[in-house]
């Protein structure tokens, strides 16, 4: 949808009513050095030797004159191609050496009115926490600037320009133009135009660099586990030199919409018909006392008032596809009202018609006490989850709060204050109060409205006139919004006859116990203190799409998320969503191509909600008439009307020259649907998945000893129905691509070629944790190295995409690609040259030892921070099992093999895949392109 272009920043501050003065977080250290430059340290070992680094400024695309357009971006570009204290390349180099990786740990972005530097790295060695420092104080006052840098970063920042070009070009410009309105804003676009971006002198960009990045303008934040008296006075020593210019912060403001009015924009790649409607108003932000606290604490209780409404009317099927009404900001100095309608091109008019009714029915009449009910309850649950005693908030949580309160003036209070605040206004905010807040927020006649659709729809859509027509909804007929919903008291009737269990051993190697349960469930328990208060419950089993006769493929696919929609046992989804409002339980049945399974967790005070919850969908699945004829009906509705780009085109075509054409590749057309997916069938394949639970797998994973579980487990994991149901495969994955081809398509609907690379082998992989390895090292090599050339060298791409994966399931099969876009005269000069790469690298003529101990010491960090998380550990349990793994080597030896891994083996498995192999070369270019 078009507000998804825009992300509404949300503020992430803690919610913070009467006049009184918010207390700051005391464990948040906020202050300031005499030039101006503010710094915030956070110490938190949650994370054990890790850090959040960040430098922000307050200047970006707006501050620039007519001939820097562009270059606030530019120099952020720049800040990685040469320091006085880090020459060159040696910013990255540096720092991949110790672990990080360009793009996750070392990143960096330009705004409008703001320019952020990015950086995660280890802590416990003390020497790098003073070089990162020292980079921090070399991009606020010592880039270099080489001229030879920036004409070879010309060609990059142009790429990236030409990257962002798409066929949805005018209906985007058009949306962020109406948010925009005519402001400042509008004529600064961040990535600037290539006509200054190829004519800049290098005094355009050292002026804009003198002038903004002033320390006054500045400020270091920093979250993790660190000295915070060693790092305070690094900061001190290492910035107090800087002198400041005195710089004052410039604002320019987005007026409101005086007026409301229309527009319609088609193009070439928008799919969806959209309506979209923005009412400018003030932004939530300098939130500093209770009354302040009080007044964005109604903004996110209608915001989750307004998903809660929408989300049941879409089980009401409404003439529209879908709806929703948003609020929030999207800049420090302005907030919309946003509403938005996606529409079915065969009742555009009756869609809008009903979604206004919806909107009206919400600003005249708010909400009902159960939605309220619901929404308070779900909320102080989610704040009352983080309220633990001991429990502080993690380093990412504090660096967003950092960042609020540098640009927009919010405190930083507790975890703890947040939640007693929450509960002291929460009572007085009930449907009265909150139908006040609507009424003096919303202004239907300062609200613009955009009408988007592709060029091929601009004859079928309703002219403005009409538009004004249909949105003046006579408020006489809208009549209050009214559900009668029957929640169950309880969420299984009985108790299930329990089962047992039969035995159980250690499993030494990862200081877990397996267990064997009476109805043939192997249960792995594994206590950890990661995590506390937490339960994980997960389960999976071999099987899935792949394991269905070709008959029941298509119910398979959508048998899950279709007894999801219609709920379980008594439960309509609407009244199991109730009933669980307050509690932390959730439970995820699952099924893909190779496997089924689920996902569970809960607090330890919901822990038999949460066995009761997995219980019920496993054993009481239901499909509702009504909601699966509306499934059916909506989804061969899209099919029919699928209007698939070039570009997914292209994809699906490269797709069916890799695996053929079967049922298992081909599209789900409308015929397909119609003639296969049958309310009759659903809950049979889902207890294909569910019904029996002999041969699954579950993971337990918490910090209680076995014995606070045995009861529940006994109850409920043991007390699922047994007995056995075929899992064999009846798909393997096939390898049709035998010989070089390739696909050239002139179909393309932007001025960028797109440029695929793509290799597939169906030999045997033996160990799987070994080839996946050396797929993520062969995979990150290629990619520094074509970077270097492509990107750095040549200034040809922004960017390069390489994947490389493996499977046994349901049979051996390996794929590899490169991806990259250009400039279409330039295609097939890439290609060769990206060749060439490739085959330099797996014969050696191109030395990888460098890159290799890079990748090594960043593989061996992201295991050792993985391994502080239980999603570690359910998912290492899982591989094992599925994949049947002799021994726990994969777990037990993963840092000996990172260590062990050699250049030989890493060229030849390049040669294997990328010269030993045959490739799809396949280029899509621009329409009418002659090359």
């Amino acid at each position: 949808m078009l507000q998804k272009i825009i992300t509404l920043i949300v503020i992430c501050i803690s919610f913070v009513g009467k006049a009184q003065e918010l207390k700051s977080n005391p464990s948040l250290v906020i202050d300031s050095l005499d030039n101006g430059l503010t710094y915030y340290l956070y110490e938190t070992d949650e994370v054990k030797n890790r850090a959040i680094f960040r430098l922000f400024l307050k200047a970006g695309s707006l501050q620039e004159t007519d001939n820097q357009r562009g270059l606030a971006h530019f120099m952020e570009h720049m800040a990685f191609n040469g320091t006085v204290n880090f020459p060159g390349n040696r910013i990255t180099d540096f720092l991949e050496s110790k672990g990080a990786k360009f793009g996750h740990d070392l990143n960096a972005h330009t705004s409008y009115s703001e320019t952020i530097y990015k950086l995660q790295l280890p802590t416990g060695d003390k020497d790098l926490v003073d070089s990162t420092l020292t980079i921090l104080a070399d991009w606020s006052n010592g880039i270099v600037l080489d001229s030879l840098e920036i004409e070879k970063e010309r060609g990059v920042v142009l790429s990236e320009w030409l990257s962002k070009q798409n066929a949805k070009q005018e209906t985007q410009d058009a949306f962020l133009n109406l948010l925009l309105n005519d402001s400042r804003y509008s004529k600064r676009k961040v990535i600037g135009d290539t006509t200054t971006l190829r004519n800049f002198k290098r005094s355009d960009l050292v002026d804009y660099y003198k002038k903004w990045y002033d320390p006054n303008l500045m400020a270091v934040a920093i979250a993790g586990d660190f000295d915070l008296e060693e790092v305070e006075a690094l900061i001190k020593s290492k910035f107090s030199g800087i002198t400041s210019q005195k710089t004052e912060q410039q604002i320019f403001n987005i007026q409101d919409f005086e007026n409301s009015n229309y527009e319609i924009v088609t193009d070439k790649g928008t799919k969806d018909i959209e309506l979209t409607g923005v009412q400018l108003i003030d932004p939530y932000r300098d939130i500093k006392t209770e009354e302040d606290f009080v007044a964005y604490l109604k903004k996110n209780i209608l915001n989750d008032l307004f998903r809660e409404r929408f989300g049941n009317l879409s089980f009401d099927n409404p003439s529209y596809k879908s709806g929703s009404i948003s609020l929030g900001n999207y800049f420090p100095v302005k907030a919309a009202l946003m509403t938005s309608v996606d529409l079915k091109s065969s009742a555009i008019e009756e869609g809008l018609e009903e979604y206004f009714y919806h909107v009206e029915q919400i600003f005249n009449y708010g909400f009902t006490q159960s939605e309220i009910k619901k929404v308070k309850k779900q909320l102080l649950k989610s704040l009352d989850n983080s309220n633990q005693e001991d429990e502080k908030p993690s380093a990412g949580i504090m660096v967003k709060e950092m960042y609020q309160n540098f640009y927009y003036g919010n405190a930083v209070i507790t975890q703890k204050e947040e939640f007693r605040l929450t509960k002291k206004y929460l009572k007085s905010i009930d449907s009265l109060n909150l139908k006040k807040e609507l009424e003096r927020i919303y202004q239907p006649t300062k609200t613009k409205y955009l009408l988007t659709a592709k060029d091929e729809l601009k004859d079928s859509l309703p002219n403005i006139a009409t538009l004004k027509k249909i949105r003046d909804v006579d408020l006489i007929e809208v009549k209050p919004f009214y559900r009668d919903l029957n929640v169950p008291e309880k969420l299984i009737a009985r108790k299930p006859n329990p089962g047992s269990i039969i035995s159980e051993k250690l499993i030494e190697e990862i200081d877990a116990k397996e267990f064997t349960l009476s109805n043939g469930v192997r249960l792995i328990y594994k206590k950890t203190d990661l995590d506390e208060n937490n339960i994980l419950l997960s389960g999976f089993r071999k099987g899935g799409y792949y394991a269905l006769q070709e008959k029941d493929y298509v119910n398979g696919i959508y048998s899950t998320p279709i007894i999801s929609l219609s709920g379980y046992g008594d439960f309509s989804r609407e009244a199991l969503s109730q009933f669980l409002a307050g509690s932390s339980a959730k439970a995820t049945m699952l099924a893909d191509k190779t496997r089924t399974g689920f996902y569970a967790s809960s607090d330890l005070e919901d822990k038999k909600t949460l066995f009761e919850l997995l219980y019920l969908k496993w054993t009481s699945p239901k499909v509702d008439a009504d909601l699966f004829a509306q499934v059916k009906e909506r989804t061969i509705e899209s099919k029919k009307n699928e209007d698939l780009s070039p570009s997914q085109i292209f994809a699906r075509e490269i797709k069916q020259m890799l695996r053929g054409d079967d049922y298992v590749t081909r599209s789900l057309s409308a015929e397909i649907i119609e003639k296969n997916l049958k309310e009759s069938e659903v809950i049979s394949v889902y207890n294909h998945f569910f019904g029996n639970a002999d041969g699954y797998t579950m993971v337990l994973i918490s910090d209680k000893p076995f014995d606070f579980f045995r009861e529940a487990v006994t109850n409920y994991l043991a007390a699922l129905p047994s007995g056995k149901v075929s899992l064999d495969y009846k798909y393997k994955l096939k390898n049709k691509l035998k010989e070089d081809e390739k696909l050239i398509k002139r179909t393309g609907e932007s001025p960028k070629a797109s440029v695929s690379l793509v290799y597939q082998q169906s030999d045997t992989i033996g160990f799987l944790p070994k080839r996946d390895l050396e797929n993520v090292v062969v995979k990150d090599i290629i990619r520094s190295r074509l970077l270097k050339e492509l990107r750095e060298e040549m200034g040809a791409v922004y960017s390069v995409g390489v994947s490389s994966s493996s499977t046994l399931q349901p049979s051996d099969l390996s794929r590899q690609s490169v991806n990259f876009l250009c400039e279409p005269q330039r295609a097939q000069e890439l290609i060769e040259r990206t060749k060439d790469i490739l085959s330099k690298l797996a014969s050696q003529e191109i030395s990888i030892e460098e890159d290799l101990n890079k990748i090594k010491t960043n593989l061996l960090k992201v295991d050792n921070l993985l391994r502080q998380r239980n999603t570690y550990w359910t998912k290492a349990i899982r591989e094992h099992y599925f994949n049947k793994y002799p021994n726990w080597n994969a777990v037990v030896n993963y840092q000996e093999r990172v260590q062990a891994l050699d250049e030989g083996e890493i060229a030849d498995r390049i040669k294997a895949y990328f010269i030993d192999s045959p490739t799809i070369e396949a280029i899509l270019y621009p329409k009418e392109t002659n090359l």
